[in-house]
């Protein structure tokens, strides 16, 4: 009985540590076409496409890259890539990263890898993203984050939202393929 008390404020106090962040990300299951092998193709020792669509702070095209791309780097577990929105000829044309930001139509994540125009709410209020790792237009890998409070693009918590949507978006493996029960 006295450990009770105890673990309710072991417990209170953890609610209260995840209460703190103010983001959120979450990943959708990779697709069965996805695989780490895949990625090293992609990505390893090479240039990896970004492609921004959005900007919540309003700072411009390169100023948002600026902010965006660093949080990227270092987050694909297993593969030594660069990230960036101008890629030189060692990037391969036919996979890209899409981070699509507070988008105004509702969007699968699916069809952020399709080329074309994709309506964007103006700077300022909570942050939406929505990202997809892309092979020839179609999405081998999503997810999709919140920030409800941005500080702006120096803030730690955009920051964590940048790097836990890129790391979201490489997972290490299918879980899939190592589950056994028949209802994975």
């Amino acid at each position: 009985m006295r450990m009770l008390p105890s673990l309710a404020a072991l417990l209170l106090s953890a609610s209260g540590l995840a209460a703190c962040t103010n983001e959120r990300v979450v990943a959708s299951e990779p697709t069965p076409a996805y695989t780490r092998a895949e990625v090293a193709y992609a990505a390893s020792d090479r240039d990896l496409r970004v492609v921004l669509r959005g900007d919540p702070f309003g700072l411009g095209p390169e100023r948002f890259a600026e902010a965006v791309l660093p949080n990227m780097q270092d987050r694909v577990f297993g593969v030594r890539t660069n990230l960036t929105t101008t890629p030189d000829d060692t990037a391969r044309r036919d996979y890209k990263v899409v981070l699509a930001f507070n988008l105004v139509e509702n969007t699968l994540n699916s069809t952020l890898c399709a080329e074309g125009p994709m309506r964007t709410a103006p700077p300022g209020g909570p942050i939406v993203v929505q990202g997809a790792f892309c092979r020839s237009g179609g999405a081998l890998t999503s997810a999709t984050g919140w920030l409800d409070r941005p500080q702006g693009p120096d803030d730690a918590d955009f920051r964590n939202l940048i790097s836990d949507m890129t790391f979201s978006l490489f997972p290490s493996q299918r879980s899939d393929l190592f589950c056994g029960r028949p209802d994975c």
